[in-house]
């Protein structure tokens, strides 16, 4: 199984340029046709097939408002709220913590990310790990140099912060921290800063973080309460592991605490990650009933990788499981912000996703990856040899990390809107709140009957609705 580092290498590296054949590869491009991405489920992303009609009434609408040209991709409007933000793009930095390569170059993401105008996501940990207002280690940000890095570099009017806090963070009250603090409060006031309760995909669904750390971070994490094996304080060695339980949720004990937080939080927004469960839609409905600003959730290809292979591998539901959860939630009138992530990494997905019911989709991984995309990332990133540590500080010392990561973020990111825009006008509509099911097909009866949209093997579409009335 395999990820597409290369091409969000390409992407970062010569932005737009990406979205288009290279003139040298058309003829191997046209021969061997799009590229296919793996999927851990019996149905993928690949599986949903885009498909433009030949009448356009919106296309003729937009050019008589246009006059004097006809109208192009461009004119696409990607502009949209979600959770209580206006973003420039239905994409969001996921909510990434404390790792110390993502930790690095997480200020560099808040500064690409304000710059385009999208939400940006801070993930648990990161102030126990490397400090509140104050750096723990000198080449590693604390949390409030992220906060601040994107409140001094946002667009006016659009994109916002969402913050998680976990066990150790809730140690330290957080939260509490930061609704009180002094140079956060005209942000929290203009309503730029959201509180995300962390229900689920921290390693992988109904686990804790699962990880292995040296010596000194053994000690320091069992003092904070972490499951540590062997103990620390009574077997030397190298490396250990850090166990933490997973959170505990009922039905009741979720609903109190969304209410709970909404209460002592009233100027913030208040979001909910949580994952691939099987009682998904129950998630969704009660949350929804709550009054949440915006569900984030991690499908089975989604969330860290910091859990045992067994539960990477056969762990959770899958991307499509969840739009179908998605989809039966907006056929109940639901109509809350829900956002989709799990190796998502180009326009299809975004409009895909949204064709289902998606909100927006988040993306973690890509920009972690867009970060790096230095000369010789790609004989580095993703392949067995980065795993040496040897390599990775002659990689590290050859290119350290620096502003360049901006621009290598921004690039990908526009590819993303570009690929959106094209995708978008070639439905003959111009703005991304219009996508629907009707822009897309199953590219078979059986996934067409698990979502409930047309097949591209079906005959006439009233059929298939009377089809699926007499199915249910």
């Amino acid at each position: 199984m395999t990820y597409p580092f290369n091409k969000i290498y390409q992407r970062s590296r010569i932005g737009r340029r990406a979205i288009y054949p290279n003139i040298a590869d058309t003829s191997n491009l046209s021969i061997l046709g799009g590229e296919s991405k793996p999927f851990t489920g019996k149905f993928a992303m690949d599986d949903i097939i885009i498909a433009p009609p030949q009448f356009t009434p919106l296309r003729l609408q937009k050019s008589i408002e246009l006059i004097y040209r006809e109208p192009i991709f461009t004119d696409v409007n990607t502009i949209i709220d979600i959770g209580g933000f206006k973003t420039t793009l239905p994409l969001v930095q996921s909510s990434m913590g404390s790792p110390e390569d993502w930790n690095k170059v997480a200020i560099y993401s808040a500064i690409a990310c304000a710059n385009e105008g999208l939400i940006y996501g801070i993930g648990e940990n990161v102030a126990s790990t490397w400090g509140y207002d104050m750096r723990k280690e000198k080449n590693q940000p604390c949390l409030l140099e992220r906060i601040h890095t994107y409140l001094n570099n946002r667009i006016d009017g659009y994109g916002g912060i969402v913050i998680q806090q976990n066990e150790e963070d809730a140690h330290d009250e957080l939260w509490n921290k930061l609704y009180s603090d002094p140079s956060l409060n005209e942000a929290i006031q203009a309503g730029l800063i959201a509180f995300e309760i962390k229900a689920g995909q921290g390693a992988k669904a109904g686990l804790g973080g699962e990880k292995i750390i040296d010596a000194k971070t053994a000690i320091r994490m069992k003092q904070n309460g972490y499951t540590i094996i062997p103990d620390p304080e009574l077997v030397i060695q190298d490396h250990y592991e850090r166990h933490s339980a997973p959170d505990i949720f009922t039905y009741e004990i979720l609903k109190n605490r969304i209410k709970k937080l909404q209460n002592d939080y009233p100027r913030v927004k208040i979001w909910l990650k949580t994952g691939p469960y099987r009682d998904l839609l129950e998630v969704i409905q009660l949350a929804s009933e709550t009054g949440i600003d915006c569900i984030s959730i991690d499908s089975k290809e989604g969330g860290t990788g910091m859990a045992p292979s067994v539960a990477l591998q056969h762990i959770g539901i899958s991307m499509i499981s969840c739009l179908q959860k998605i989809r039966w939630a907006r056929s109940k009138g639901i109509s809350t912000s829900i956002l989709i992530s799990g190796k998502l990494t180009d326009g299809s997905d975004l409009v895909k996703s949204m064709s289902l019911g998606a909100s927006g989709i988040a993306m973690g991984r890509p920009f972690l990856i867009a970060a790096y995309s230095y000369p010789l990332a790609d004989k580095f990133i993703g392949n067995e040899l980065y795993r040496s540590r040897i390599i990775k500080k002659i990689a590290t010392f050859l290119h350290p990390v620096s502003q360049k990561s901006v621009k290598l973020i921004r690039n990908f990111i526009e590819t993303v809107k570009i690929e959106t825009q094209l995708i978008v006008s070639s439905l003959g509509k111009y703005h991304i709140r219009d996508v629907s099911d009707e822009d897309i097909l199953a590219s078979n009866n059986e996934l067409s009957s698990i979502l409930q949209i047309y097949s591209a093997y079906s005959s006439r579409k009233d059929e298939f609705i009377q089809k699926q009335k007499a199915v249910n």
